[in-house]
């Protein structure tokens, strides 16, 4: 899907898939609104209502575009470990010698940029395109 299509109701079915996603891996409420680079749009008291799927998230271009690597991101991890999902949520959190002893979800906290380079490590396909 394209950011130009995206209705009412796509951007419903996404913000609760990033919520549910974002909510496995354990995340911070301030880990959340940085990940998804909505820090303006998004106050951390209404996040509950995001996730229980009664309100979207006001999708820009860029958000959209961040939202697509974290549902790769988290599609790449079901399949690198896809016999203990718990797994993805300590692996983004664990120093990798891949990212210079940073651990994952440090590199895609620091931006765009970032977010792609976990998302090539995961998902060697990306770097195709």
């Amino acid at each position: 899907m394209k950011f130009d299509q995206l209705n009412d109701q796509n951007k419903l079915q996404l913000t609760y898939k990033l919520s549910q996603i974002i909510e496995h891996w354990n995340l911070s409420d301030k880990e959340q609104i940085a990940l998804l680079c909505m820090a303006k749009s998004i106050k951390a008291r209404y996040l509950y209502l995001y996730k229980r799927g009664e309100k979207s998230f006001d999708f820009s271009e860029n958000s959209f575009h961040r939202a697509e690597i974290i549902v790769g991101i988290y599609n790449a991890l079901s399949t690198t470990y896809p016999t203990n999902s718990e797994y993805a949520s300590i692996w983004l959190k664990r120093p990798a010698r891949k990212f210079k002893h940073k651990a994952p979800l440090e590199i895609m906290l620091s931006g765009e940029v970032g977010m792609n380079r976990v998302w090539n490590f995961l998902d060697c396909t990306q770097s195709w395109n």
